[in-house]
């Protein structure tokens, strides 16, 4: 994610905080639920705020959640205990390294985190993500698809009023580069307090399998996020991965 996030990190709960929260319990915690028989160790990849930690704790509290970040101020904002932080890149960790102790049960990385990475990177997360999952471990992650960052995001504009603040966001396709870019600004009584820019990408679902399967780890399921059918046009899919 960019390092940017650390100036959204107050205000990022403000305006993207339910929405997280339901995401993560119609994908990722619905999937652990089968998947979790007892006790486990998860890794949460892009972690944020710890939005994830928060719904897979109250849901799933026998799972015990380690949270990844590039930024040490969403983490703290969001009250992340300290011996659960990491502070570090998803796209490039190993164990050993960034990551230390026992292997995890289970690895996840919600609210579409994994599409701010071009393919170069997501190749190299996945092979992070192989190095610290036990065999027999499952990733589990939702990815929006190219169907709302090509279509439905191609040209979207609109802003937010939320507790005296407006966030403007402005979605554009980059065609030519494959990737979906949108410009966030954050105002106050009509003072711009910042302004960035995110870049989100898509490989369609047999490209990140190949990805996937070049590091060891192989589909399990693959599903629309509100249910358990499976449709390529849907908006957001939710990928259960096993290590072998």
């Amino acid at each position: 994610m960019p390092i940017a996030y650390t100036q959204w990190a107050d205000t990022y709960e403000l305006f993207e905080g339910e929405t997280a929260q339901e995401t993560w319990r119609q994908g990722i915690a619905a999937d652990l639920a089968k998947l979790a028989g007892g006790p486990g160790r998860v890794l949460d990849l892009g972690a944020g705020t710890g939005v994830g930690t928060r719904v897979l704790g109250k849901l799933l509290p026998r799972l015990e959640v380690t949270s990844l970040d590039r930024s040490p101020e969403m983490l703290n904002w969001g009250k992340v205990p300290k011996d659960r932080q990491i502070v570090g890149d998803m796209a490039d960790f190993r164990a050993g390294q960034d990551v230390t102790g026992d292997a995890f049960d289970f690895v996840v990385s919600g609210f579409d985190a994994l599409n701010y990475l071009p393919p170069e990177a997501l190749a190299s997360c996945l092979a992070g993500v192989a190095d610290v999952l036990r065999p027999g471990g499952h990733m589990v992650f939702d990815y929006s698809t190219r169907k709302v960052l090509s279509a439905d995001w191609a040209a979207l504009e609109y802003s937010q009023d939320k507790d005296g603040y407006t966030l403007h966001r402005r979605h554009a396709w980059e065609r030519a580069y494959d990737r979906s870019r949108t410009v966030l600004t954050l105002s106050r009584s009509g003072e711009v307090l910042w302004r960035e820019t995110h870049i989100q990408y898509v490989v369609d679902p047999f490209t990140l399998e190949e990805i996937a399967r070049a590091h060891g780890l192989h589909t399990v399921a693959v599903r629309n996020i509100e249910s358990d059918t499976y449709s390529p046009s849907h908006t957001t899919h939710v990928y259960v991965l096993r290590r072998k």
